[in-house]
């Protein structure tokens, strides 16, 4: 081990480091379900930096993995005896156009520096996640979702260009046009393929004011219903759903107790605009099916686009949150489903579950594979649980998935996935053979981010 720290810091300008508080600070994720702790830990100053490591790692049979904010759910972001990377140093916006709509920064600029350069300036990312203190290059590896995915596609939609350093160490600069095929598989691609290290993203301009709607349903196809008339006829500008039950008694049937659950479907529906008079609430509002219109809020864009606080995340926690894209045509038997399982594994007054929309032409990432359908309904469940209850639950969520699968869906891999090989090909299906060539021609020694795809054929060290 001395050998390897001083070799490393000969080659590498950042710091280099295998103190225990450094590599336990960095040996578990958001999730708190999988603990890895690598046997050094490297903070790049720059490209280079990421280069040496990956060639060293290379020569010595090490794994490599990069983090910066590890925020993923499934150790994607962790590393076991390896080398990690601590991409946090690397955090400076190196050009912004707003005249232009892109700006260029490091992988570890959080989207709240975007947002608070952007603001003054009248213009925005066009898609923003829930939490903005995630990172450029975290979201566009996992793809980023948001209020207006629908109209937007995800983050990494909206990425125009990538500096990256691939499992051979070279430095490549890829584009759509350019070095392509790098390009689209990096992105969402979970550091398997190449580690981000420059991003050149879109921007688009805001309008200042957005009022939105907040309407109550208790029928689930009407809702589902109704999204799918506003996201395709392109009449506003965020969606979201939440669920909430409201307990009704309980069921002594067969001896058995069960507790008899109405559920209720908020919409939040959002639209932006210049001037107040140019919303006509009758004209947007009059086909809709909900049962009461609840709230109506108008506020800056400034104000609309800041998260409404920060998540919980209590000791001896862990969060088994999951997201599954459903083709339209199947999500109101499989959410129905899912709301009469869920009382039986997870406390369904106090989890936080909804929907929301997608549109599959405005996705166009192979890494990102959606289900056989224009119109992609999400279900997403965000339980955080006592760690002793891990167990049970993540396997009630994997029969969830198994059922998704079953009914034409796909996963949404930023949050709990835990595949084995039969569950990747659900995932890629047909693609999942493209994949596997890729990840040898840019990984060939295996070394990148291993321990959470499950390739067909092992590659290196994987």
């Amino acid at each position: 081990m001395n050998s390897i720290i001083r070799d490393l810091k000969q080659i590498i300008a950042g710091e280099v480091t295998n103190k225990e508080s450094e590599l336990a600070a960095v040996s578990q994720d958001f999730g708190n379900i999988i603990q890895k702790q690598p046997q050094i830990v490297i903070r790049p100053q720059n490209s280079t930096d990421v280069a040496q490591a990956i060639k060293y790692a290379a020569q010595q049979g090490l794994t490599i993995s990069s983090r910066a904010a590890g925020r993923s759910l499934s150790g994607q972001s962790l590393n076991q005896g390896g080398i990690l990377l601590d991409m946090r140093n690397l955090n400076q916006i190196d050009d912004f156009r707003a005249d232009e709509l892109w700006f260029q920064g490091d992988p570890g600029v959080s989207w709240k520096q975007v947002i608070d350069t952007a603001i003054p300036d009248g213009v925005i990312p066009p898609v923003l996640t829930n939490n903005f203190e995630v990172t450029l290059a975290g979201t566009l590896s996992a793809a980023g979702l948001g209020l207006s995915s629908f109209r937007y596609g995800s983050q990494a939609d909206n990425c125009l260009a990538l500096e990256v350093v691939t499992g051979t160490g070279d430095i490549i600069w890829c584009t759509p046009e350019e070095n392509s095929e790098l390009f689209y598989h990096v992105l969402c691609g979970y550091g398997q393929f190449g580690i981000i290290t420059k991003v050149k993203n879109r921007l688009r301009k805001y309008r200042p004011y957005t009022r939105s709607y907040f309407l109550c349903y208790d029928d689930l196809d009407k809702l589902l219903h109704d999204a799918r008339g506003l996201v395709t006829e392109g009449r506003i500008d965020g969606l979201v759903s939440l669920f909430s039950p409201c307990l009704q008694g309980m069921s002594r049937k067969e001896n058995q107790m069960k507790p008899l659950i109405q559920w209720f479907y908020r919409m939040q529906i959002t639209v932006e605009f210049d001037d107040i008079n140019q919303i006509n609430d009758r004209e947007l509002l009059g086909n809709l099916n909900f049962y009461r219109h609840i709230h109506t809020e108008d506020l800056t864009f400034a104000q609309f686009i800041q998260p409404l606080g920060q998540v919980p995340h209590p000791v001896n926690t862990a969060n088994t949150w999951i997201d599954i894209l459903l083709p339209a045509y199947s999500a109101q038997e499989f959410i129905s489903i899912a709301l009469e399982r869920i009382p039986s594994f997870l406390d369904f007054r106090t989890l936080p579950i909804g929907s929301f929309c997608l549109n599959s032409p405005n996705h166009k990432l192979p890494m990102f594979p959606l289900p056989d359908d224009q119109l992609i309904i999400g279900l997403g469940m965000y339980p955080t649980i006592p760690k002793t209850q891990v167990e049970v639950v993540l396997e009630q969520l994997n029969l969830l998935t198994d059922l998704g699968f079953q009914m034409g869906g796909k996963r949404y891999m930023a949050t709990w996935a835990e595949f084995d090989l039969p569950q990747w090909r659900s995932q890629f299906g047909d693609y999942w053979f493209t994949v596997n060539e890729i990840k040898r021609k840019y990984d060939p020694c295996g070394i990148l981010n291993p321990g959470f795809f499950k390739y067909e054929h092992p590659v290196g060290a994987i």
